[in-house]
């Protein structure tokens, strides 16, 4: 059941600034009258929206049909679960493609910039409009997994248990280095004109471009290089499609180009570059340990984007913290995206630690 919530209060940002009331799509699955111990909050990653899984009510396919749904690692049949499209998304939160009251447009290039922790407080004002104090758990993945960790850190009374994938406690320049690249493709193409553009009419060919970048990075060598032809098989020059995954990248970029917003992907994308849990304080530390509840952070061995040391790093810590924490690396080729991948190892996992 797909609902849209009006939140009319100012919300304020870390950064600075507010936003003047915020929107949010918010969409429930299993019983809506489950208790807060029989309740888990999913949190999408940055090109995600809060369709997670297919339901009677929408039956398209969701973006984690693997893990969601009747008997499987978070099983609706038990368990509540709620997903919101996060802020800055295209997928009904308020974001820049949401109207500025101030002018009457679309917030465009205009929309200030948010972090994950933003995003976090957002979903726990969403639980407070939908009358709902705490959670048994609140799970997720990549910027998802960002946002289980701030919201485990602002919030540690309003949840018992946290599940946080492929993600970092803290983005580092490797990461910023890689999504850098991204921003210039989309910022450099002529149609972006600023972030001005008219929506519709936007920079699909830098965002194409980011999105095949992004592609490469969500993966890994080791699973393209087993998966497409070493040879070329099409038209060799320069700016043809020789190989087989030269049309595989370009068909991804395409895709996502048509159906994401070119500001809203330069938002999220630095959001996740600002990810730190010790922002605020003397030290990284300080802010780690505000998170107080039992967690499970899983790693993938073949992660590109967010090498699974920074996940040990931050389970070493909030060991040494004396917190309640599970590490496990899966040895997957399918990188950061192994989470979209490998149900048969991720879903047992989920299941078990949500019935502890």
């Amino acid at each position: 059941m797909q609902q849209q919530l009006r939140i009319d209060k100012t919300f304020p940002l870390a950064l600075g600034g507010l936003l003047p009331g915020v929107q949010v799509t918010c969409e429930q699955w299993g019983d809506l009258t489950a208790p807060p111990e029989r309740t888990v909050l999913v949190l999408p990653a940055l090109s995600a929206s809060s369709h997670v899984a297919a339901s009677d009510a929408d039956p398209t396919p969701g973006w984690w049909d693997g893990i969601v749904g009747p008997g499987k690692g978070i099983d609706t049949n038990h368990w509540r679960v709620i997903c919101a499209s996060i802020l800055g998304s295209p997928y009904g939160s308020t974001s820049p493609l949401s109207t500025n009251p101030e002018t009457g447009r679309p917030w465009g290039c205009e929309f200030p910039q948010i972090t994950p922790a933003d995003q976090a407080r957002l979903h726990a004002w969403t639980l407070d409009a939908l009358g709902i104090e705490r959670v048994h758990a609140v799970v997720g993945s990549s910027l998802g997994g960002m946002q289980v960790l701030q919201f485990a850190a602002h919030f540690p009374r309003r949840l018992n248990r946290w599940i946080s994938i492929s993600a970092t406690g803290k983005t580092t320049p490797g990461t910023v280095a890689l999504r850098r690249v991204g921003r210039c493709a989309i910022m450099t193409d002529p149609d972006f004109r600023e972030g001005r553009y008219e929506v519709g009419h936007g920079p699909v060919r830098g965002l194409a471009v980011a999105r095949e970048l992004g592609t490469i990075t969500y993966r890994s060598r080791d699973e393209f290089n087993k998966r497409f032809s070493w040879e070329p098989d099409g038209a060799v020059s320069a700016r043809g499609l020789a190989f087989e995954v030269e049309r595989y990248l370009e068909a991804q970029g395409r895709r996502f180009a048509h159906r994401f917003d070119a500001n809203c992907y330069l938002l999220l994308s630095r959001c996740m570059d600002l990810m730190d849990l010790g922002a605020g304080f003397p030290a990284y530390a300080d802010g780690v340990k505000r998170i107080t509840t039992p967690g499970f952070i899983m790693g993938v061995d073949h992660d590109m984007l967010i090498p699974v040391s920074e996940q040990q790093h931050l389970a070493h810590l909030l060991e040494s913290l004396g917190r309640s924490v599970v590490f496990e690396v899966l040895p997957s080729e399918f990188g950061h995206d192994a989470f979209l991948k490998e149900d048969a190892w991720f879903g047992p996992r989920i299941a078990n630690f949500l019935a502890q």
